[in-house]
C-alpha cells in the first residue's frame, strides 16, 4: 500500500523535497501546504497534488508530513502532526528551543512515531565512505561557506549552515563536550553571518568549524585526523581522499568519488523505510536535539565575545 505524504512549506527546500518524494517508489504526494497562495498554486500545478493553506486541512489525508517551514513554526506544526498519529520529517534545526525539541521527541516516542531531522550530510556518500574507517578521531576541521542567497534569514549562520557540521562532529567525536569557544560577526544580515567555533571533547577530540554565508564561493569540506590516518572529504563533489601510514611508516593514498550524489533523496528514502520497517531513522529527533544544544552553546559563546568587545570599546 502506498505511503501518503504531505509537504508543509513549499519554499525553496519544500519544492525540492516534493520533487524527490515523487521519485520514490511506494510514496504518494497527497498534499502541499503553504500560507503563500501564489507559491502554493504554482507548486500544486507542477506536482499535480492537492493544496491547502493550513496544515490541519491536510493532516486527515496523510500518513506522514514533511515540514519545511521557518524554524519558529516547527514545534507547533510537528506537535499537531504527532498528536494525530502522523510521522514527521522536519528540516533542521529541529526547533527554536531545546524545550520544544524535548517535548516533540517524547511525544513521538510515546506514540511510536518516526521523527526525523534533515541533517542531510549524514547521507553524503563521501561521509558514509569515511565512516567505514573512522575510529577515535583526534582533530576535525570543517569549512562550510556559501554565497549569500537571501534564504534562511530568519536564523543565523550557526543554525543555517554550521549545524550540519555540528551534527557530523557529534556523530563521530565521542564523549561529552567540555569547552566551546567561538567568534562571529554580522555581514549581510542583522544576524551572525560568519562564525568560527572550537569545540573540545573529554575524549580528547577537538573540532574547528567555520561557516559563512557571505563568501564568493561555495565550499563543503570536512577533514578528520586520527592516529595514522587522515581523511579529506569534499561533501559537494562526493569525494574522499585518505592518507594512511602503515606499521612500516609507508604512506598509502586512497581516492574515492561517488557515482551519484543525492543526499536529499537518500534521507527521504530513509524516512519512508523507517516508517515501513518500524525502526528509527539514521537521524532521529535526539540527534537533532543534541545538535541544537551545541549550536546554542556556540551562539552563547559568540554573544559573550561580542558583549565583551562592546564593553571594551565603550571604555
Amino acid at each position: 500500500m502506498s505511503l501518503k505524504l504531505c509537504v508543509i512549506g513549499v519554499g525553496h527546500m519544500g519544492r525540492i523535497h516534493a520533487s524527490k518524494l515523487k521519485e520514490i517508489e511506494g510514496v504518494t504526494l497527497c498534499g502541499l501546504v503553504d500560507a503563500d497562495h501564489g507559491c502554493l498554486e504554482e507548486a500544486s500545478k507542477k506536482h499535480s497534488a492537492p493544496h491547502f493553506n493550513h496544515h490541519m486541512q491536510a493532516l486527515q489525508l496523510t500518513d506522514a508530513a514533511l515540514i519545511a517551514t521557518p524554524t519558529e513554526t516547527h514545534y507547533e506544526i510537528a506537535k499537531d502532526c504527532l498528536e494525530k498519529g502522523i510521522h514527521v520529517f522536519m528540516e533542521k534545526p529541529i526547533t527554536a528551543t531545546v524545550r520544544e525539541a524535548e517535548e516533540l521527541i517524547a511525544l513521538a516516542r510515546a506514540k511510536h512515531l518516526v521523527l526525523q531531522v534533515g541533517h542531510l550530510e549524514r547521507f553524503s556518500p563521501a561521509f558514509a565512505r569515511a565512516m567505514r574507517y573512522v575510529k577515535d578521531p583526534m582533530f576535525i576541521e570543517a569549512q562550510r561557506v556559501s554565497i549569500f542567497t537571501g534564504r534562511s534569514t530568519d536564523i543565523d549562520v550557526i543554525m543555517d549552515l554550521m549545524i550540519h557540521d555540528i551534527d557530523l562532529v557529534l556523530s563521530i567525536a565521542g564523549g561529552e563536550v567540555t569547552d566551546v569557544r567561538a567568534q562571529g560577526t554580522q555581514v549581510v544580515t542583522n544576524k551572525i553571518d560568519v562564525a568560527n567555533a572550537r569545540i573540545e571533547f573529554d575524549s580528547g577530540c577537538v573540532a574547528s568549524l567555520t561557516a559563512s554565508r557571505a563568501s564568493k564561493r561555495k565550499e563543503r569540506t570536512f577533514k578528520i585526523f586520527q592516529k595514522d590516518r587522515y581523511f579529506n572529504l569534499d561533501l559537494l563533489k562526493g569525494r574522499m581522499t585518505t592518507l594512511t601510514r602503515d606499521t612500516k611508516g609507508t604512506s598509502q593514498v586512497e581516492e574515492y568519488e561517488a557515482e551519484q550524489i543525492d543526499p536529499v533523496k537518500d534521507e527521504l528514502r530513509d524516512f519512508v523505510c523507517a516508517i515501513q520497517e518500524r525502526r528509527q531513522p539514521r537521524v532521529e529527533g535526539g540527534h537533532g536535539l543534541r545538535a541544537l544544544v551545541l549550536a546554542n552553546l556556540i551562539k552563547e559563546a559568540i554573544e559573550n565575545n561580542l558583549a565583551e568587545r562592546r564593553a571594551s570599546e565603550a571604555l
